[in-house]
This record gives structure tokens, sequence and C-alpha cells, in this order.
């Protein structure tokens, strides 16, 4: 390769990118400025034909009034050549044949074949974007003469910032609430556990065993406790990486039930009953064993934890049309009419359930599994009367993967 001319290869695969880009005019130019070759755009932008382009300076495609300007820069790029990006904040203009003038963007890249270097630019017509920011800014204009209507669209934009910030309060609000719970439920069972602990060493001897097994109960307590908090945590934590599947296997929701019930019967409050009753002969379902069973236990155990002493709580059953349907009632403290809407919501509690402990994850965590066994879970609740959770999911999984949202 001699001077500034390509081999027939070069050619070929400058061409072969060039025209693979023909929405935007590209030019390549020698050190001396000279127009090396240009793609079809480039001829439709400037209303030259290719070659009478080949060879000439690149400033005759510049207004004449910034031509000696243009050959300034360019000098100056060549003699320290670097990439620029389309844009740069320049207002460029280039000449068309005819001599008028339209707003280009112009990104450069430099290069070398052998000991020539080369300038690459890609040319893109602005023209209508141009004419845009022009209507945009005369419409502007015209808005400032016209008061009412620019009143009320000021109006509707305070309203919009206000709906924002009322936003950003019920998030900051959710952040101090979960802030504030975790402090407060992870600290207090611990120092139940410490102090009885310490109790226990102080009543060792047989004449104090009932006092001792009683502070030992204390501490199993709330061990369980903490236990279930650190599952919660765990089980969001693998819910949202993706990390839980479906393994549906032949589930007996009655024997489910009954040996739930009989184990939670250990939690209840003084005067608490729990009662179950399935309807209908079907008991069988093909569902992950350990989800509705994670599914039932939570929603037993909130009504249990939100219900005074003295009340019942009603599991029912019933597998009907191929669907499972689970109720849950109970007679408690109710959810705030302000709150029903963020119950599902991580690390969300209710502003009257801040007595009871919990981390405000196991709705989440419940509508989770029931996404992924391809359910759903709804209630209704009237505060300071109880609460109503309706679960329903398909008798038999169909394997296919259900997101947890």
């Amino acid at each position: 390769m001699t001077g500034s001319s390509f081999s027939e290869h070069d050619v070929a695969d400058i061409c072969a990118m060039l025209f693979s880009t023909a929405a935007e005019g590209l030019v390549v130019v020698d050190r001396s400025g000279a127009i090396c070759l240009v793609n079809p755009r480039m001829s439709e932008l400037f209303g030259y034909p290719a070659a009478e382009m080949l060879g000439r300076p690149i400033d005759i495609l510049v207004p004449a009034a910034k031509r000696a300007g243009h050959v300034k820069s360019r000098d100056t790029y060549t003699e320290h050549p670097r990439k620029r990006p389309m844009g740069m904040g320049l207002d460029l203009h280039g000449q068309r044949k005819d001599g008028s003038t339209f707003p280009v963007e112009v990104s450069l890249n430099h290069f070398t074949i052998g000991s020539d270097g080369f300038v690459m630019g890609l040319v893109t017509d602005v023209t209508k974007r141009r004419e845009a920011e022009l209507q945009l800014q005369r419409t502007n204009n015209e808005l400032e003469d016209r008061v009412e209507q620019r009143t009320a669209e000021l109006r509707a934009a305070e309203q919009s910032v206000r709906e924002a910030l009322e936003v950003e309060k019920e998030l900051n609000a959710l952040k101090s609430r979960f802030v504030s719970m975790a402090s407060h439920e992870f600290r207090t069972p611990l120092s139940t556990i410490m102090s009885s602990v310490d109790l226990i060493a102080r009543y060792s001897g047989g004449e104090h065993k009932e006092k001792v097994d009683r502070h030992v109960g204390k501490i199993r307590g709330k061990v369980r406790e903490l236990t279930a908090m650190l599952n919660d945590f765990l089980s969001l934590d693998k819910l949202e990486q993706g990390m839980v599947r479906c393994n549906p296997s032949e589930v007996d929701v009655v024997h489910v039930c009954i040996e739930l019930v009989e184990e939670l019967r250990n939690l209840t409050k003084p005067g608490q009953q729990i009662d179950y009753d399935h309807q209908g002969t079907e008991r069988t379902v093909v569902q992950d064993h350990q989800m509705l069973n994670h599914v039932l236990s939570n929603l037993v155990q909130n009504a249990v934890k939100y219900s005074p002493e003295g009340k019942r709580i009603h599991l029912r059953t019933q597998i009907s049309d191929g669907r499972l349907e689970i109720a849950v009632e109970d007679e408690g403290i109710g959810i705030p009419l302000e709150d029903q809407q963020h119950l599902f919501e991580r690390f969300f509690r209710a502003s009257n359930a801040f007595t009871v402990q919990g981390t405000g994850l196991g709705l989440n965590i419940v509508r989770k599994y029931l996404d992924l066994m391809g359910g759903t879970i709804g209630f209704t609740s009237v505060p300071g009367k109880g609460s109503t959770f309706t679960a329903t999911l398909p008798q038999h999984h169909h394997h296919e993967d259900h997101p947890a949202h």
C-alpha cells in the first residue's frame, strides 16, 4: 500500500461496514483532509454524487463562513486524534452542494492502515430534532402568556410532587418500622433468655425444680421465636434468589391439618380453641407438602397471635372443582383499613400489631409460596372484630414454574 490508497481487500471490508449502517452518513478522510470514501447516505445528505466527493477536501461540506475555523480544528484533531462521541454539546451544520445548510451531529474516530492515518466520521441529520426543539421552545413561550392554563399545569405538577412525597413518606415509615421492629424483636427474646439462664443458676437444686422447669420453658419458647424469625429471613432470601422450586407429592390435607392443629394447641392462649372442619369426601391433593404446611401454619399461628384469650380460631378446608380452598377465621384485633393495602408487603406490620412479636415477613412469604404453587390469597377484615384469610390453589400442581413475586 502506498500514499492514501486502499487495497481492494481493505476497500471491500470498509465498504461492507459503511453499507451495513446506511441509515447514517459515513465518510473517511486521510491526514490531509481529503475524502477517501463515502456511503450512499452521505451522498444523499449533501447532494453530491460519490464520485464528486472523492479526493476533495472535507471542508466543502462545511458552511463557507465556518471553513477557516474548521480547517484549524481539523489540523488540531489530526495532530492529536481522539474518539469524539456524538453530541458533545457542539452546534454543527453541514452545507449541501446547492449551498443550503442543515444541522448535524458528528462523531469521529481515528484508525491507521499501515503507516497511513485516517479519520472516520458518522454524520446524522438532526433537522427534525432541532425543529422539535424549536417548536417546544415556541410552545413554552406561548405558555408564558396563557396564565390560567399555566397555573392549572403548575397545580397539577404540585399535586404530583405531593403524591410522590407521600409515597416517599410511606417508604420511609416502612423502613423506620422495620428498623425499630428488628432491634426490639431480636433484643427482647435474647434479654429474656439471659434473665432466665441467670435465674436457673440461682435456683439450681432439687427443691427449686418447678421454678427451673418454668424458666427452661421460657428459654425454649424464646429460642423458638428467634428460630422462626431467622427462618423467615432465610426463606425470603431463598425465594427472592429463585432458589425455591415446587416439589409436588400426594398430600392428605385432613391429616396435615389435624397434625398442625394438635401441634399449635400448645401455643394457644388461655381459653383459645382451634376448630377444624373439612367439607366433602375428597381430601388428597398433589402439591408441595412443605409449602402447604407453611401456608397453613402461618395463617393459623397469625390467628392465634392476633386473637385475645378465650376466642375461637376456625380452620376450614374443602376440595371442589379441582381446587383446594383454605379458610382461617379469627375473632381477633382485625386489620386497620389504612393498613390493609400493604398487608402482604415485606416487613410491613399493621399499626395495631406492634405489641405482638413478628418480622412482618410471614404473609409476604405465604403469598410467594402460593405463587409457586399456582394459588392465590385474599382476606376480609373488620378492625376489632376479626379477620378471615382465604387461600385457593390447584388440587393438582401442573409442574410449570410459577415465579415468586
